[in-house]
């Protein structure tokens, strides 16, 4: 399973400067949605018509409990060469997101 996102606000953080763990957020999937990409993947795009600057194998994830993004989803992956410069046609994306079953 895919997710590609727009990510407008650039929220990606490094978890360990030792490894490529990463952590991105905050995104409106549902708890069902963000459970069933956990060992799928995670590519992040500008665009819809840009291909991906960034992404990697979604290892988990955590929901955002209070703030100004409470209850969005934030995703761990393990970053890759092999998500940087993927497209996905225009068709199945939604506002900022697409997910590929």
């Amino acid at each position: 399973m895919q997710i590609h996102v727009i990510d407008k606000q650039k929220l990606i953080t490094r978890e360990d400067n030792m490894t490529q763990d990463w952590v991105s957020g905050y995104w409106g999937v549902t708890k069902d949605i963000a459970e069933k990409l956990v060992g799928g993947e995670l590519f992040l795009h500008m665009a819809k018509d840009k291909p991906s600057y960034f992404g990697g194998d979604i290892t988990g994830f955590s929901i955002q409990e209070d703030g100004e993004y409470a209850g969005k989803v934030l995703f761990e992956f393990t970053a890759s060469m092999d998500h940087k410069g993927v497209r996905t046609p225009r068709p199945g994306w939604g506002m900022d997101k697409k997910i590929i079953e």
